[in-house]
């Protein structure tokens, strides 16, 4: 979302087609060029040759600051190119401007704008800033006009920190301009996303939208303000965090770190004003997610209690040409009495014929007095065991997800298939195929089979349904301006608002 500097929005239509959107800061802002032609041995001015460029002004706000590093992530790795991307600092009054290229503001809305404030920049409220953190504004999927404004500030970086989770999770993050403007769904994903966590903010803010995007120091918005400050707290110590980890890991694909409070959380929790700490790393294989709460405000670099860690590793399994995989993950827990629980999922899949087959067991959960000591049982006798198969057929997506428990008569099927790590020589993938394939996981197979949960899925362009063990159907369709519809039925032919 933008602010117009008039009430009238003047639409910018590019015509360029799917051109580059590289190019340095410097290209932005055009010269002049003067050229000298002969005719009939005479030399003739030609009038200078000028570049159109669009502008883009606005503020970045904690307080006002200057001295701040504003800068365009076309290429969406988060890490600023000086060769490739635009930048410019901020003035007095938080104040900065840019003069994009035609082919630079074709980029501005798919991609984030950073800011990076440095030690010594100034915050006209609190003075020098003595510890650097960083802020950014979200893609806005609108198209870039001479009239926009974008004030950047922290109520604006939980935007794009909550878009930006929400894309990993889908696997959409990092996303490059030349990437989204050449995919017409991953642009409605982004778009629906953005309103997901648009609506999220603004119900657990207490905070409109057009106060998250405002420059709430010039209305005089105490509330957003008080907010913003909160905010930037986290922000400077996550930046810090981040920081030690990107040392820690210099090798890992992403690296992410979040500081925050939740209101939910502490409802969930027990715990009154927390801070809470995200800590997200992907380094090939491996994956790592930690949730803790941190001490208090002026402690936002110690551990208080360690609320859930999940570890995972994945690693080639069986017939190579199967393309085979292991994947083995540890979860721990916090209880309600500070004590401790783990277990461990192993999932081994495998595709044949373009059909995807998987297994899941889930171990028991262990507790213990504290997170260091936690470590699962084996997964020799699993607590719940699951069998998934998808395809592609006739354009159509499917998948098919059983559970079984121990009251399950299914739940000894294929009993070789548990704690699978080093059985890959032993066990017949054939066998697997052979009773996964006559279970009735395909969509509209009558389903009387003896499970704890069943779900099916059905995936056709934009359109997903879903139905369930408890005979309930839902639809979710996702619309041209990329929100969804979403409807609930008994039948998968009559359809009304979900309740």
């Amino acid at each position: 979302m933008f602010f117009k500097k008039s009430q009238l929005a003047i639409s910018l239509a590019f015509t360029l087609g799917l051109v580059g959107c590289g190019g340095d800061d410097k290209a932005s802002v055009a010269e002049p060029v003067a050229e000298s032609v002969v005719v009939n041995a005479d030399p003739v001015k030609v009038d200078p040759v000028e570049v159109n460029t669009i502008s883009l002004t606005g503020k970045v706000i904690d307080g006002y600051v200057s001295g701040a590093i504003v800068w365009l992530d076309i290429d969406g790795n988060g890490i600023f190119d000086e060769q490739t991307e635009p930048s410019v600092v901020s003035e007095e009054s938080g104040n900065y401007s840019f003069n994009f290229t035609e082919e630079q503001a074709l980029c501005v809305p798919y991609s984030t704008m950073y800011v990076d404030v440095p030690v010594g920049a100034i915050d006209e409220d609190l003075g020098e800033v003595t510890q650097a953190y960083q802020m950014s504004f979200p893609p806005s999927i609108e198209a870039l006009t001479d009239e926009d404004i974008r004030n950047i500030s922290p109520l604006t970086t939980v935007i794009w920190e909550q878009l930006s989770l929400q894309l990993q999770k889908s696997g959409n993050n990092n996303l490059s301009c030349d990437a989204l403007r050449e995919n017409i769904e991953l642009l409605a994903n982004l778009q629906s996303e953005i309103t997901n966590v648009m609506q999220n903010l603004v119900a657990h803010y207490n905070l409109s939208t057009e106060q998250i995007y405002s420059d709430f120091i010039a209305t005089n918005d105490s509330e957003a303000y008080d907010r913003a400050q909160a905010i930037v707290k986290g922000l400077k110590a996550a930046y810090k965090f981040k920081q030690e980890l990107d040392a820690q890991f210099p090798d890992a694909e992403e690296v992410r770190a979040v500081i925050y409070q939740d209101t939910a959380k502490d409802a969930e929790y027990g715990f009154e004003n927390a801070w809470y700490r995200d800590k997200v790393i992907f380094a090939g294989t491996e994956f790592f997610h930690e949730q803790v709460k941190l001490k208090n405000t002026d402690e936002l670099d110690k551990i208080d209690f360690i609320l859930t860690q999940l570890q995972s590793i994945d690693t080639p399994w069986g017939e190579e040409s199967l393309n085979g995989k292991l994947r083995v993950r540890d979860d721990v827990y916090i209880n309600v009495d500070r004590t401790y629980r783990c277990s461990s999922i192993e999932n081994v899949s495998f595709e044949k014929s373009n059909v995807r087959y998987s297994v899941d067991n889930t171990s028991p959960s262990v507790n213990f007095p504290t997170a260091d000591e936690c470590v699962s049982t084996n997964l020799d006798i699993p607590f719940e065991r699951g069998f998934s198969i998808s395809y592609t057929e006739s354009g159509s997506f499917y998948q098919t997800d059983f559970a079984f428990r121990e009251e399950n008569a299914d739940f000894q099927t294929l009993s070789d298939w548990v704690n699978v790590k080093d059985k890959a020589a032993d066990l017949d993938t054939q066998d697997l195929v052979t009773v996964l394939a006559a279970m009735p996981y395909k969509f509209d197979d009558e389903t009387s089979i003896d499970a704890s949960f069943w779900r099916k899925y059905k995936t056709t362009d934009n359109v997903r349904i879903i139905k369930t063990i408890e005979g309930q159907w839902f639809r979710e369709t996702r619309r041209e301006d990329g929100t969804t519809l979403y409807e609930c039925g008994e039948n998968g032919v009559d359809w009304g608002p979900c309740e």
